[in-house]
């Protein structure tokens, strides 16, 4: 069987389900109509450099490994593994998020039959664990299996982005807008609020590096994934300002705060103009669109300790491939193993739940954090010839540099503002320094786990010069 398993439109869907997410509207729309123009910000600033830079490293760079592999060849192999660590590691409680955020809207979805998920904790992490272990059980396939579920979810995310676009226009024409559009201001308050809706957006539109982990799956290589690239960046302006826009034309920013997410926001939309009877449908579609996202991101983060694998920083079994599908089958199965373990921390007892806790905490600061590595390296490649020749960035060095640098400053003020406490913790500087902390943890683990593979690689060695 080809390993070629991704044509343009499975590539557009799988990129769709990892850079447009609908769950972070409802957090820009509590901003008001300020947020429109920090979405156009975001991009600018954020997902075009990211853009930019991927082509031209992917395009560089042919090995496995995305930015773990660009990491290790523009500054060596500990900086390499640590990056890859990092990106890793913080998408692993992110994991069990999204599991819980989309058995919920399930259940939601399927009305007083879903009831008993809600009301039964261990009902619910059951129903979260058959989800996680089906779709890591698609990628176990291979690439050709595992892809219907993001392309399921690509296509779902863009239906509900229409359908919340649309509401919001006929709620506009018919009934005048929730939100005064023509007398809000559109400057942010310099807040905490703002500072941390700027790093839920720069995570909302990040997410196209991932498919230079697909590189070597993908039919027509890099002319198709140039093509999705530039797809996706024009989409992510339109689908995220009209789909505010929509979401603000249904509800006040007052009222977005209040709601408790994207699927009550559908429902009363839908209800304002008298079709809730398709809220339930709405609602499954967007159960689709977070699964296939799911999906999508565990395919992707599997590639790192693959990749490892093959560099031995990992046990060498980690970059085994299934001989028939092509999938990296020992990386799947260790990630689905610790994504169950998760899973079940965060629905055990209160010491086991603080060391779940502790876990996401450690996320929310460093998934910003394998960016600075990208644009870092985009910057250093500049000034040498590394890597193959092919696409480049427009404008030759210069423009080149500008870009990366822009995405850099970018990237560093992201990580600053994930860094803000949210204005209703009781204990700001504590939630500060514990972010601080557990990024530090996290950091430090993966130096560890660099030191033992590298003694490892070192007995190997010795072992093999000794004579026999």
């Amino acid at each position: 069987m080809s390993r070629k398993s991704l044509g343009f439109a499975d590539l557009f869907l799988y990129a769709a389900s990892m850079a447009l997410s609908i769950r972070w509207i409802s957090t820009a729309a509590a901003t008001g109509p300020a947020s429109l123009p920090g979405w156009l910000f975001a991009v600018v600033v954020f997902s075009g450099p990211l853009i930019v830079a991927t082509a031209e490293l992917t395009t560089r760079f042919p090995q496995e490994g995305g930015v773990y592999a660009w990491t290790q060849h523009a500054f060596g192999p500990f900086w390499g593994f640590l990056c890859g660590w990092l990106y890793w590691t913080c998408n692993l409680p992110f994991f069990s998020g999204m599991l819980y955020f989309m058995v919920n809207l399930f259940a939601v979805a399927i009305g007083p039959l879903g009831r008993p998920l809600l009301d039964n904790p261990f009902l619910f992490m059951t129903a979260a664990l058959a989800l996680s272990i089906a779709a890591g059980g698609l990628h176990l396939l291979g690439l050709g299996a595992g892809k219907w579920l993001s392309n399921l979810g690509g296509a779902s995310s863009l239906i509900l982005f229409a359908i919340l676009i649309g509401v919001g226009g006929l709620i506009a024409v018919q009934k005048g807008p929730a939100t005064h559009f023509e007398t809000a201001s559109y400057w942010p308050p310099l807040n905490a609020n703002t500072a941390i809706l700027w790093a839920t957006m720069v995570f909302a539109v990040g997410g196209s590096e991932a498919l230079a982990f697909l590189r070597n799956d993908v039919r027509g290589g890099m002319k198709t994934i140039l093509g999705v690239l530039a797809t996706v960046g024009g989409l992510q302006v339109i689908v995220y300002v009209l789909g505010t826009a929509g979401m603000l034309s249904i509800l006040t920013p007052q009222e977005a705060t209040r709601l408790s997410g994207l699927a009550d926001a559908l429902t009363l939309g839908l209800q304002r103009i008298g079709l809730g009877a398709f809220a339930p449908m709405a609602l499954m579609i967007a159960f689709l669109g977070t699964l296939g996202a799911y999906s999508a991101w565990f395919g992707v983060a599997a590639r790192i300790p693959f990749a490892a694998g093959l560099d031995s920083f990992l046990p060498p079994v980690f970059g085994r491939r299934d001989p028939k599908s092509g999938a990296p089958v020992v990386a799947i199965a260790v990630q689905m193993a610790i994504v169950v373990v998760i899973v079940v921390l965060s629905q055990a007892g209160d010491t086991l739940k603080g060391a779940y806790d502790f876990l996401v905490a450690m996320s929310v600061l460093s998934y910003t954090l394998p960016f600075l590595f990208l644009f870092a390296v985009f910057i250093a490649v500049q000034h040498t010839q590394m890597g193959e020749a092919g696409w480049r960035a427009p404008g030759g060095k210069r423009g080149a540099l500008i870009i990366g640098w822009v995405g850099l400053i970018g990237t560093i003020s992201a990580v600053a503002c994930t860094l803000v406490p949210s204005p209703d913790a009781a204990n700001q500087i504590g939630e500060m320094l514990k972010l601080v902390f557990a990024s530090v943890v996290l950091v430090f683990s993966g130096c560890a786990a660099y030191a033992l593979a590298s003694r490892r690689a070192s007995r190997i060695a010795a072992a093999e010069r000794t004579p026999t």
